[in-house]
C-alpha cells in the first residue's frame, strides 16, 4: 500500500492564516470569521474517542498561541506557542462553542506541585497521525502521547533520570477573553485503587465524566492532591470549584494509560486497565489505521504540495465526529456518536464524504441523530459531551439533520427508513418548526430559517416518495412549496429580514434550492440570476461591500454557492472561482486553512472541491467543478469504487464523460456515483472552449 500518511501534516490549519495574496475575482472576497483554522495536532485516530496532545490554553482546540477570536485580526497569548501539559479531548476546527475540554491535563514538575501546568516554552515538536510528541522546557522531559480505540498512552521520559508528573483532572476550557484561565469543575471523587491506579468521577460541563489511570515505571505510590497541595490517603470527594488530580514519582521514563468514558467509571477502568497495546504497538497501529481511512482516496497530483494539501485536508475531516456508541448518556441504544459542535457547518460537504466512503461510522450517524430524536424530542443541531442537553438549542440554523439523514438514504447508508421519516415528520409538525417559522411566513423575521426548513422539507418529501409513503411526501411537499414566500422578486435576493446568520441575505440568496429553474425566475432568469452572482462574487463591483459578500470559504455559510453558476449555463465563472479557492484560499503548513475548519467542515469542503465534483446536500446531486486532482479512486462505503481522471490542462471543462457516455450537463445523481464509473473530464485553458451546462 502506498504511504499515504507521508503526505498528512497533522499541523495544517493550526495557527493564524497564512495564505497566498489573492489575484483576480478572489482579491474581492470577504472574510468575516475567525482567521485560524482552529485544528488541532493532537494524537487522534479516525473517529476516535480520545484526541491528546499539547495543551496551553489557546484558542479553541486548546493548542497553540492565539487569543479568542471570532473575527478581525487575531490577538495572541504569545508570541511562541506554550506547554501546560498533555490534555485530552481536545476539539478540531470549531469556533466559539463554549465547551472547549481539554481534560486531564497530564504534566512532567521538578519543582512545587501547584507549578506543574504553569505554561511555558518546548521544543522538539513532532507528530504524525495517531502521535503526537514534544519536549519540556521545565524539566527537559519528552511527552509522547498515542491513542488506542478505548484509551490514550503517554510515554514521559526524564534525561536527568528522574521526574514527577502530576495529572488535572479538574481543568476544562482555555484562556478567556481577558487572558484568564478558568477550570469550573463540579463535583468529584478521586481513588487510589492500587499504588499504580486511580478512577476519578467528575463534573465537567454538568456531566460526571469517568477517568482511569494506570502507571508503569512509578517510583513510589500514586499520590492525591487538593488545590496545589498533597492530601493523604486513598480517596477524596471536593465540593465544585477546587482544583484537583494526582501525582507520582519517577525514575527515567513512566507510562500512563487513561481511559475516560461519559457512561460508567466500569468502562473507563475497563480501558486503562485491559489495554493490550504496548506504546510502539499503538503507535503503529494507528498510523495503519490512517493508512486505511485515508486510502479511500488514492489521488494523484501534478505535484507534490499538492498532494500535502489534499490529504492533510483529508486527514483534518476525519479527526470527528468521535465514535462513543454504546456509551450514551441519553438513551440506552448503541450508536452514539458525539462531536457534531456545529451541524450547520459539517451538513454540507463533511457528512456526504462519510456517507460516500466510511461504512461503519455513517451507519452510526445516522442512528445517533434518530436515537437523540426519539430521546429529546428534536433532531439535533449539536452533540457534544454536555450534560445540559436538554436546553441545547441554537439560534443558527433548523433542521439540517433532515438534510443529512435524506444525503445518507441516497448513498445507501443502512438505516430504519420509516422510523426516519416518523421522527423527521414530528421534528417538522410536533416541535416547533413549522408553526413557528413556516406556517408564519408573513410575520417570519427570519427568512434563513424559512429556507432551512421548506429546502428540509423537500429532502424529507423525496425520500418519501422514494420509499412509497405518499401521505408524507405530500405533507412535505406542501410545507416545500412555502419556500418562495422568503424571496422578492423586485430585487431576486431574499427578503428582508433578521437572523442571517454569520452572513447577509446576499450569503442566502445563492443556496442550491431544490427549484432552481423557479429560484432563477425572481431575479429575471438565468441572465438575471448569473447578473446578481457576478456581483455577489466580485466579476462586477468589486467595491460594492453590500452586494459583493462571498465569505470565499473562509466560512460555511454561502461555500456551495459557487455551482449556482451551473443552472445558469455558466460552468466557466463557477470554474474560475473554484480554481482561485484551491489557489488563494488553502496552503500548506500551520496557517494553510482560510478560516474555522468547524469540525471537518472547511477541509472536507476543500476535498470534494479539489476532486472535481461537488454534492448538493439534500439532494440526488453531484455538480461537477473544476479539478485540481489528476486522477482519483474512490473506494465507496459499498465496496464499489468510482473513478475521477483529468485529461488536459486548464481550468475549464471541455467535455465531460461518465462511464464512457458523453454527459449532456455536468451534473450527475449521487446515488448512481455509488454504483461505481468513472467520470473523465477534458479540460481547456480557454473558457469560449468550456461546456457551460
Amino acid at each position: 500500500m502506498k504511504d499515504i500518511c507521508r503526505y498528512v501534516n497533522v499541523f495544517q490549519g493550526c495557527d493564524e492564516i497564512d495564505l497566498p495574496k489573492p489575484q483576480g475575482v478572489a482579491a474581492a472576497w470577504r472574510f468575516i470569521k475567525g482567521r485560524c483554522g482552529s485544528n488541532t495536532p493532537a494524537a487522534a485516530l479516525p473517529f476516535g474517542r480520545i484526541t491528546a496532545g499539547c495543551y496551553s490554553g489557546g484558542y479553541s482546540s486548546g493548542y497553540g498561541r492565539l487569543m479568542y477570536n471570532t473575527h478581525g485580526e487575531i490577538r495572541k497569548l504569545w508570541q511562541q506557542n506554550m506547554f501546560r501539559g498533555i490534555s485530552h479531548l481536545q476539539n478540531e476546527g470549531t469556533g466559539d462553542i463554549d465547551t472547549f475540554y481539554n481534560y486531564a491535563v497530564l504534566s512532567p514538575f521538578d519543582g512545587e506541585l501547584k507549578n506543574a501546568a504553569e505554561a511555558r516554552p518546548f521544543s522538539e515538536e513532532r507528530a504524525e497521525p495517531g502521535y503526537y510528541a514534544c519536549r519540556d522546557s521545565m524539566t527537559g522531559a519528552l511527552c509522547e502521547v498515542t491513542v488506542t480505540p478505548r484509551a490514550a498512552l503517554h510515554r514521559v521520559g526524564f534525561p536527568s533520570g528522574h521526574g514527577f508528573v502530576s495529572v488535572d483532572f479538574s481543568n476544562d476550557g482555555l484562556y478567556d477573553d481577558g487572558g484568564h484561565l478558568h477550570s469550573p469543575a463540579g463535583e468529584a471523587r478521586l481513588t487510589l485503587l492500587t499504588d499504580d491506579t486511580a478512577a476519578v468521577s467528575c463534573v465537567l460541563h454538568q456531566l460526571n465524566v469517568y477517568f482511569c489511570v494506570r502507571v508503569e515505571g512509578a517510583a513510589g505510590p500514586l499520590r492525591l492532591w487538593k488545590d496545589g497541595l498533597t492530601r493523604n490517603g486513598k480517596d477524596m470527594s471536593l465540593e465544585p470549584g477546587h482544583r484537583f488530580g494526582i501525582w507520582f514519582e519517577c525514575g527515567p521514563q513512566a507510562g500512563v494509560t487513561l481511559g475516560l468514558s461519559p457512561k460508567s467509571e466500569a468502562i473507563a477502568r475497563r480501558d486503562a486497565l485491559e489495554n493490550p497495546y504496548s506504546f510502539d504497538e499503538a503507535r503503529s497501529a494507528a498510523y495503519h489505521r490512517w493508512q486505511e481511512a485515508l486510502s479511500r482516496i488514492e489521488a494523484r497530483f501534478d505535484g507534490e504540495r499538492d498532494a500535502e494539501i489534499f490529504y492533510s485536508n483529508l486527514y483534518h475531516s476525519l479527526v470527528k465526529p468521535c465514535d462513543f456508541s454504546g456509551e450514551s448518556f441519553l438513551y440506552d441504544q448503541e450508536a452514539f456518536v458525539l462531536e457534531f459542535a456545529t451541524i450547520w457547518d459539517q451538513y454540507k460537504t463533511l457528512m456526504p464524504l462519510l456517507y460516500t466512503l466510511y461504512p461503519q461510522i455513517s451507519g452510526r450517524i445516522v442512528e445517533t441523530m434518530l436515537n437523540v430524536a426519539q430521546a429529546t424530542h428534536i433532531m439535533p443541531h449539536t452533540l457534544m459531551m454536555c450534560g445540559d442537553w436538554k436546553n441545547i438549542s441554537t439560534a443558527q440554523a433548523r433542521m439540517l439533520a433532515e438534510h443529512s439523514v435524506v444525503d445518507a438514504f441516497f448513498r445507501g447508508v443502512p438505516f430504519d427508513r420509516e422510523r426516519a421519516l416518523r421522527l423527521m415528520l414530528a421534528d417538522t409538525y410536533e416541535y416547533g418548526h413549522f408553526d413557528t417559522y413556516a406556517a408564519q411566513w408573513r410575520e417570519a423575521k427570519h427568512k434563513a430559517f424559512l429556507i432551512d426548513i421548506t429546502d428540509a422539507c423537500a429532502a424529507c418529501a423525496r425520500m418519501a416518495e422514494s420509499i412509497g409513503d405518499k401521505d408524507a411526501a405530500q405533507r412535505f411537499a406542501e410545507t416545500a412549496a412555502l419556500w418562495v414566500n422568503a424571496f422578492d422578486a423586485e430585487s431576486g435576493l431574499l427578503r428582508e429580514g433578521e437572523r442571517f446568520y454569520e452572513g447577509t441575505r446576499w450569503n442566502y440568496s445563492f443556496r442550491l434550492m431544490h427549484d432552481m429553474t423557479t429560484r432563477m425566475a425572481f431575479a429575471g432568469g438565468k441572465a438575471g440570476f448569473a447578473a446578481l452572482a457576478d456581483r455577489f462574487f466580485g466579476f462586477t463591483h468589486p467595491e460594492d461591500d453590500s452586494a459583493c459578500c462571498f465569505e470565499g470559504f473562509n466560512n460555511e455559510t454561502d461555500m456551495e454557492s459557487p455551482y449556482v453558476y451551473h443552472f445558469c449555463d455558466r460552468h466557466d465563472r463557477l470554474s474560475e472561482i473554484i480554481d482561485g479557492a484551491l489557489t488563494y484560499m488553502f496552503a500548506a503548513g500551520r496557517g494553510g486553512v482560510p478560516g474555522n475548519n468547524d469540525t471537518g467542515g472547511l477541509c472536507s469542503c476543500y476535498i470534494w472541491n479539489a476532486l472535481g465534483v461537488f454534492p448538493v446536500s439534500g439532494q440526488d446531486l453531484m455538480i461537477v467543478g473544476s479539478p485540481r486532482v489528476r486522477e482519483a479512486r474512490l473506494k465507496l462505503a459499498n465496496g464499489e469504487s468510482f473513478a475521477i481522471r483529468k485529461e488536459g490542462n486548464g481550468i475549464y471543462v471541455g467535455e465531460a464523460w461518465l462511464n464512457g457516455n458523453r454527459m449532456e450537463t455536468l451534473s450527475f445523481p449521487a446515488s448512481r456515483m455509488m454504483e461505481c464509473g468513472t467520470l473523465l473530464l477534458q479540460m481547456t485553458e480557454r473558457p469560449e472552449n468550456s461546456r457551460m451546462c
